[in-house]
C-alpha cells in the first residue's frame, strides 16, 4: 500500500505545483462535514490508506512537509498503516503533537510570503478554514480556495453517489410531525434574530425533514442532502427528488424538495440575516454567502438543540431499543463465557458474528450504528480498533466489546471489557478503577446549567488519582434512529472540545464511557448510554438532573475489586444489577 500511496500524493503534488500551491489540505470530513463519509467521499482515506474516521491530512509540495493529524483514538492505527508511506505521523494530544492550525502557523511562520495553502472550501469547515486563512494571510501568504477538488482530479476510478430509496418516519417513532419540529426550530431561530438558517449536516436534515435512508452512509440511516430553513418554508436538496422525496412530504405546504446541484445557486438568493452554524457548515457556504453581501451570523445550530431534547415518543423508542441490544450483548457474552469455560478456542471474528446474529433476530433491527469493535489483546489498546479477525482469545487476555444498532425508532451504543481466563492483578486494578470512574459520573447529580466539561472532570479524576487518564472525550450525544455521535453537547476538556462548554438539560441522551489503554496492556472500556432526568431536589435554588440508565449489561465481577469502591459505589453497582436482572430476565 506504501508505494500505491506515494504515487497517489506524487499525482496530487503535480497538480499544486501547475496552480502555484505549496500546501494543500485535505480534511476528513466531505461536502457534509460527515464523520463517517460515504465510501466515494473518503478523500483522505483513498489518498493516504488511512481508514479511521478522524484524521487530517496536510500534503506538502516539498515530502517532508507532509503530515496526517489524529488524535489518540487511532494513534496505534495510523502507525500501522501509514508506514512506507512517507507520510509523517502528529499525534494530536499526545505530547509534541501538533494540531493541524499549529502546523499551519508552523508553515506560516516558516515561509511567510511564500506559503499558499490550498483546500476545497465545500470540504472544509468554516470555523477550521477561517482559522488557517486568518494564520496564512498575517504572515503574508495566500490561502487558495480550489474548486473543484485536486483529491478528484486525480482520484481516476473514483466511484459515483449512490441513490438509495428514502423513507419518512413513523410519527409514533418521534410524537411529533414536520411542522412540529419546524415550530419548536423557528422558535429558536427567532432567538438568534434570523429568519435563515443554512446547514450541511446530514442527521440535521434528516431529523428536522423526518426522512430517513440506508443505502447511501454507511450505519447512519441519512442521505446526501442540503438544507436551507426560512420564515416561508424548508427548502431540501437532494438528488432525484422527484424520484426520492415520498409525495405525502412534498405535498406539504412547508415543505421543498430541490435538486441537489442548485444549492449554491440557492445561497446566491438568499439576503439578510442567515444563519449558520461554524461547526456544522462549511467555508464553501459562507463564501457563497458573503459574496452576494450576506454577512453570516455563526451561532449554535438551532436543529442541534431542538433535536438533543428528545420528545417522550424519542425516549420511549430509545429506552426500548437499550433494552433489546442489551439483552442481545448480554447473551453474547454468556455464551462467551460457556464456550471459554468448555476450553474451546474463540476469535474475535467469531464472537463479533455471534454478537451481530443475535441482534439481527431482535423486532425492529435496522442495522449497525457503526462497525462492531472486538478486540482482545494487543488490539484492545487500540481505541477504535475495526479489525476483527482470526485472533483467538487467549487466557490472560482482556476482551473489550464496543457496539451498537439501530432498531425502530432508537439507536444504540455500549461497550464491556471482559477477562478472558483469570485475571491479573494490574488488570483488575485498571478496571476497578475505570467502574469507579463510571460509576462516579453516572451517580452523579448535578445544578441544572452545568456543562459536559465538569462531567468529564469528575469522571477523568477518579483515573488521575491511580496515574491513569483516556485520550478520547467520556461522553458524546446519541440521536434517536439516527447518527450514534451528536452534539451540541460533549461529555469532554474544556481545552479539547468547545461543545463542552454547552449545559446539559433533561432531555438529554448521552454516553458516559471512561477508559484506558496501554499497549503491552490492552484496552478496558466501560460505556453506557443515559438519558438526562430532572430529580425533586435542587442544587443552591436550581433544579437539581441526574443520570438514568438507558443500557443494562452487567459488568464482569472477575474483574471487579468490590474492596476497592467506596460504599455508596458500591450501592449504586448492586441496584443496577438487580435492575439488569429485572429488564433482561436473565
Amino acid at each position: 500500500m506504501g508505494d500505491e500511496v506515494r504515487s497517489r500524493l506524487q499525482a496530487l503534488r503535480r497538480l499544486m505545483a501547475e496552480r502555484g500551491i505549496t500546501h494543500y489540505v485535505v480534511p476528513s470530513a466531505d461536502e457534509h462535514l460527515s464523520e463517517t463519509p460515504p465510501p466515494w467521499r473518503r478523500r483522505r482515506e483513498w489518498l493516504s490508506g488511512f481508514t479511521g474516521s478522524a484524521g487530517d491530512l496536510l500534503v506538502g509540495l516539498d515530502p517532508g512537509e507532509t503530515w496526517l493529524f489524529t488524535d489518540s483514538r487511532y494513534h496505534l492505527q495510523a502507525e500501522a498503516e501509514l508506514a512506507g508511506s512517507g507520510i509523517g505521523l502528529e499525534r494530536v494530544g499526545a505530547p509534541g503533537g501538533r494540531t493541524l492550525s499549529e502546523a499551519v502557523q508552523d508553515l506560516a511562520d516558516r515561509h511567510g510570503s511564500r506559503l499558499r495553502l490550498g483546500f476545497d472550501p465545500w470540504c472544509a469547515p468554516d470555523a477550521a478554514a477561517r482559522d488557517w486563512e486568518g494564520r496564512v494571510r498575517e504572515a503574508g501568504g495566500e490561502a487558495v480556495p480550489t474548486e473543484p477538488n485536486l483529491v478528484d482530479l486525480v482520484w481516476t476510478d473514483r466511484s459515483g453517489p449512490p441513490l438509495g430509496p428514502l423513507f419518512a418516519c413513523p410519527k409514533e417513532w418521534s410524537g411529533e410531525d414536520l411542522a412540529g419540529r419546524l415550530a419548536r426550530v423557528r422558535e429558536l431561530l427567532e432567538k438568534k434574530r434570523s429568519p435563515f438558517y443554512v446547514t450541511v449536516s446530514l442527521d440535521e436534515t434528516a431529523w428536522l425533514t423526518g426522512l430517513r435512508c440506508f443505502d447511501e452512509v454507511p450505519h447512519t440511516p441519512v442521505f446526501e442532502s442540503f438544507l436551507v430553513l426560512g420564515p416561508e418554508g424548508v427548502d431540501l436538496f437532494v438528488r432525484a427528488p422527484q424520484d426520492r422525496v415520498p409525495p405525502e412530504l412534498d405535498r406539504l405546504p412547508d415543505f421543498r424538495a430541490r435538486p441537489y446541484e442548485t444549492f449554491p445557486e440557492a445561497l446566491r438568493s438568499l439576503s439578510g440575516r442567515v444563519a449558520v452554524d461554524p461547526a456544522r457548515v462549511t467555508r464553501g457556504v459562507t463564501r457563497a454567502l458573503e459574496a452576494t453581501g450576506v454577512e453570516p451570523v455563526r451561532v449554535t445550530s438551532p436543529v442541534a438543540e431542538a433535536k438533543a431534547l428528545k420528545t417522550g415518543a424519542e425516549l420511549r423508542a430509545m429506552e426500548r431499543a437499550g433494552v433489546l441490544a442489551s439483552r442481545a450483548k448480554a447473551r453474547a457474552l454468556e455464551w462467551l463465557r460457556r464456550e471459554l469455560a468448555s476450553d474451546r478456542t474463540v476469535t474475535e471474528a467469531e464472537f463479533r458474528s455471534h454478537l451481530e446474529a443475535l441482534y439481527a433476530e431482535l423486532p425492529g433491527f435496522r442495522g449497525l450504528a457503526f462497525p462492531t469493535i472486538a478486540a482482545t489483546g494487543e488490539h484492545g489498546a487500540i481505541v477504535h480498533y475495526s479489525g476483527a479477525d482470526d485472533t483467538p482469545l487467549r487466557p490472560g487476555d482482556l476482551f473489550l466489546v464496543d457496539s451498537g444498532i439501530h432498531l425502530d425508532g432508537g439507536t444504540t451504543d455500549a461497550t464491556r471489557t471482559v477477562a478472558v481466563g483469570e485475571p491479573s492483578a494490574e488488570q483488575r486494578r485498571v478496571y476497578t478503577r475505570v467502574l469507579r470512574a463510571h460509576i462516579a459520573a453516572a451517580r452523579l447529580e448535578f445544578p441544572e446549567g452545568t456543562p459536559g466539561a465538569a462531567v468529564d472532570a469528575v469522571c477523568r479524576a477518579v483515573l488521575w488519582e491511580a496515574g491513569l487518564d483516556y485520550g478520547h472525550g467520556t461522553g458524546h450525544g446519541v440521536g434517536a434512529f439516527l447518527s450514534v455521535h451528536e452534539g451540541p453537547f460533549a461529555l469532554a476538556p474544556a481545552s479539547r472540545r468547545p461543545a463542552s462548554a454547552v449545559p446539559l438539560r433533561a432531555g438529554m441522551i448521552t454516553s458516559i464511557e471512561p477508559g484506558h489503554y496501554r499497549p503491552g496492556f490492552g484496552g478496558v472500556r466501560l460505556e453506557n448510554l443515559y438519558r438526562v432526568v430532572e430529580t425533586d431536589r435542587t442544587i443552591d435554588g436550581r433544579k437539581a438532573l441526574a443520570f438514568s440508565p438507558l443500557t443494562w449489561i452487567p459488568f464482569d465481577p472477575r474483574l471487579t475489586d468490590l474492596d476497592e469502591l467506596p460504599s455508596t459505589h458500591r450501592g449504586w453497582l448492586d441496584r443496577y444489577h438487580r435492575e439488569c436482572s429485572e429488564r433482561l430476565g436473565m
